[in-house]
């Protein structure tokens, strides 16, 4: 023991040699018990997404997405990469969120992405050539492109969203790390995580076997194709509605609360789900394997662990809030002009209280509880429109031109 003791007072005096400035740091690396090193990567959650801040080649800052449902980093404008010399390798082309559209975009060169002052990795970028501004109007901030989290595939990398951080780790987490943690089999198919889970549509009915996508690149609940070789029963009854916001604007569907989720040995009860319709060569060839996803509305309920080497998720419930905050006004709106103050209607559900209150697409949100649009961002007013209870919201609008004051009581719309 003395002789142990008498080499560990040696090894921390050549550490305190070598680094007196990092004395802390230094000393946790010969401490016994200690986890492997990890590095932390602070996001923003804004609108149901994950936000990062980064840094494009050192000095270009960039706001991404950080999404596990994304086969390559993204970006929707080249304005950035236009500054970099020969960033370009050659013309490829997207697929966009509907499965039907192709998107022309440049191929780059690998390019330094900053992911904090002192964590860096090379990244391959797909550059849309067509500017795509729904993502942007839908957050209601400027969004710059998708970061793939295949850019952690050789990692075990962590998404805590309660306390917004992901932490990547070089090795497995210690056994002390994964106490509590409940874990499943995955499937990695193009560089993306898929999950076994089971979905009950209606009481009464036997549960439908889905392969689904486990996406931080979706600010919704739960996500269905629908192709024409699904044996899918839709439930009796469906709103038609606006899905989200995807790369070719906003995606059309259909929405509905059904009976039951079922994933990793945890469930959902009365889970709003969408419904989207798939009809081409491709999106049928996908849905063979890819029936759907689960969103961050579902994701956001626990901390996950992903190790993509050995198909792995680890997952900790981190509320025993099971609510899933949603609309209760039936509009979907986007933020546009410089600063994303103006707020404008892109969809109404048929039947919703602003249906019945007379507002259409494109009328112009004015005020809110008095408050003048431009003083909120799109969250504060959609937080005002998704409160629980008898709730009633005063708007001033602008319709057809003409300024009209209303009073929303708000109700679960589906």
């Amino acid at each position: 023991m003395k002789i142990i003791i008498e080499h560990l007072m040696s090894a921390s005096r050549k550490i305190i040699r070598e680094c007196p400035l990092q004395l802390v740091f230094c000393l946790s690396l010969i401490l016994p018990g200690q986890t492997t090193a990890a590095i932390r990567i602070p996001f923003r959650y804004v609108q149901n997404f994950i936000v990062l801040d980064l840094k494009l080649e050192h000095v270009l800052p960039l706001k991404m997405i950080f999404d596990t449902g994304a086969e390559h980093h993204l970006l929707f404008d080249k304005k950035h990469t236009d500054l970099i010399s020969n960033a370009y390798l050659r013309e490829v082309r997207v697929m966009g969120s509907d499965l039907q559209q192709e998107i022309p975009a440049l191929l780059t060169t690998s390019l330094d992405l900053g992911l904090t002052d002192r964590q860096h990795r090379n990244a391959q970028f797909v550059v849309l050539l067509e500017q795509i501004g729904s993502v942007s109007e839908m957050l209601g901030e400027q969004i710059d492109g998708i970061l793939s989290a295949s850019i952690f595939a050789d990692n075990v990398f962590e998404i805590n969203y309660k306390h917004h951080y992901i932490q990547i780790y070089e090795g497995l987490p210690s056994p002390k790390k994964l106490l509590g943690f409940g874990r499943c089999s995955l499937q990695i198919y193009k560089n993306k995580p898929f999950v076994n889970s089971n979905l009950t549509i209606a009481r009464g009915t036997d549960p439908v076997a889905l392969n689904l996508l486990i996406d931080t690149g979706a600010g919704i609940s739960v996500l269905l194709y629908k192709s024409t070789q699904s044996t899918l029963s839709l439930p009796d009854s469906l709103i038609p509605g606006k899905l989200g916001s995807g790369l070719g604007g906003l995606l059309n569907g259909f929405l509905a609360r059904t009976e039951k989720l079922d994933f990793c040995n945890t469930s959902f009860d009365k889970v709003i789900t969408s419904f989207q319709e798939i009809n081409t060569e491709y999106s049928e060839r996908e849905s063979r394997f890819k029936q759907g996803l689960i969103g961050n509305q579902v994701l956001e309920k626990y901390t996950l662990m992903l190790d993509y080497m050995h198909s792995t998720l680890y997952w900790k419930q981190s509320t025993p809030d099971r609510t899933i905050r949603t609309d209760r006004s039936g509009m979907t709106l986007v933020a546009g002009g410089y600063e994303f103050n103006q707020f404008t209607v892109a969809h109404i559900l048929p039947g919703s209280p602003a249906d019945r209150m007379g507002i259409t697409t494109g009328d112009r949100i004015l005020s809110v509880n008095r408050w003048p649009a431009g003083w909120l961002n799109l969250r504060q007013i959609q937080r005002r429109l998704s409160r629980t209870g008898d709730q009633k919201v005063r708007l001033r609008i602008s319709h057809e031109g003409h300024k009209k004051t209303l009073v929303l009581s708000l109700k679960d719309v589906i």
